[in-house]
């Protein structure tokens, strides 16, 4: 993959830049006072997709602990109105946006508006000039580690690299389903004897990915593994699996790490997870133009990075997932998540 044209820097250096303390999150991070309260508006794909639901989450505790209003506002899983909700928080004067974009390129004229009217914008996940931060995870690398892993658990039971592989995919136009789908693929193009048969957008809806699993195990009988882009997407493709008694046969690999994906690893549903933790996920994206609107300086692109989940790491960050779940007050959302894993892994 080649290096992206702007600033990129990780969630790790962002914080020497910002002189966050990497201490307890509640007693370290700076609180606004009612002076510098600021209103922040956060645009959701949707309210109904677990992940999503659980980042709402966690940019509600980065308001909590900062002190400024979060404005959360939901597209239904349709572009036309995630750009109408988009057009009214600039309405609303709003000091900042961050906006997880079905298709960016539909945003171009409210992108603009935006920055007539002043207001700073994080684009989630998928670049666009017109956005003060590009912020997400490094989906590419994701994939990539994805792919390896996948290879391996393949070269496990043949003995060598080889089988068929179908792909639940998120969103087409959407970024990171291109480069979380891209960078998987690349790595398994080292192994052409692993065939990707299929790839599949389910507009990551659940009973999508039903449906299209039904059909992947119907035109391709022997199919080794099914990666879903998402948990979300993977377990009910696991309940699919499951009904037509190929457990044994097909494995799935998986990103996000959410508790539901965290319990699939461990009850071996799952082979693997690509631990994102979507609270923390959501903290960055209402903590990040939070920055902006203070008036902190950013670099274009901030790249998070998670942690690949398998069977032999399942119970540490089964623990790290339940801290967040039981104690979001005091998690250190601050740190990166692999020098949280580092910290559950070293107990």
């Amino acid at each position: 993959m080649k290096a992206n044209k702007w600033s990129v820097i990780s969630a790790t250096a962002i914080l020497a830049i910002t002189g966050v303390s990497t201490g307890n999150a509640g007693s370290t991070m700076a609180r606004a006072d009612s002076a510098t309260m600021k209103r922040i508006g956060f645009v959701q794909i949707d309210l109904s997709n677990p992940f999503h639901v659980a980042e709402v989450r966690g940019a509600q505790e980065a308001a909590r602990r900062l002190g400024f209003t979060l404005l959360v506002r939901s597209g239904d899983g349709d572009v036309q109105k995630q750009v109408a909700a988009f057009e009214g928080l600039i309405n609303d004067k709003v000091d900042a946006i961050a906006v997880n974009a079905i298709d960016i390129n539909a945003f171009a004229a409210a992108l603009a508006k935006a920055k007539d009217a002043g207001i700073p914008v994080v684009s989630e996940h998928t670049f666009t000039p017109l956005a003060a931060v590009t912020l997400g995870f490094s989906e590419y690398a994701t994939g990539q580690a994805v792919g390896v892993q996948a290879a391996s658990l393949l070269k496990k039971r043949y003995g060598k690299y080889q089988g068929t592989v179908a792909i639940l995919q998120g969103l087409l136009g959407q970024g990171l389903n291109a480069t979380r789908t891209g960078g998987f693929v690349d790595a398994l193009k080292k192994y052409p004897n692993i065939k990707v048969v299929a790839k599949e957008p389910t507009n990551w809806d659940p009973q999508k990915a039903s449906s299209i699993t039904e059909n992947f195990l119907t035109k391709y009988p022997k199919l080794d593994m099914i990666y879903g882009i998402s948990d979300s997407l993977t377990l009910p493709a696991y309940t699919v699996v499951k009904r037509h008694g190929k457990t044994k046969q097909v494995i799935l690999v998986s990103v996000d790490g959410t508790k539901d994906g965290i319990d699939g690893v461990t009850a071996k549903k799952l082979s693997s997870t690509f631990l994102y933790a979507p609270e923390y996920s959501g903290f960055w994206k209402a903590w990040t133009p939070w920055r902006l609107a203070m008036g902190q300086k950013l670099p274009a692109t901030i790249d998070m990075s998670g942690v690949l989940v398998t069977g032999a790491n399942v119970a540490k960050v089964a623990k790290l997932a339940n801290d967040i779940s039981v104690d979001i007050e005091n998690f250190p959302f601050e740190k990166s998540l692999p020098q949280i894993y580092k910290i559950y892994a070293a107990k």
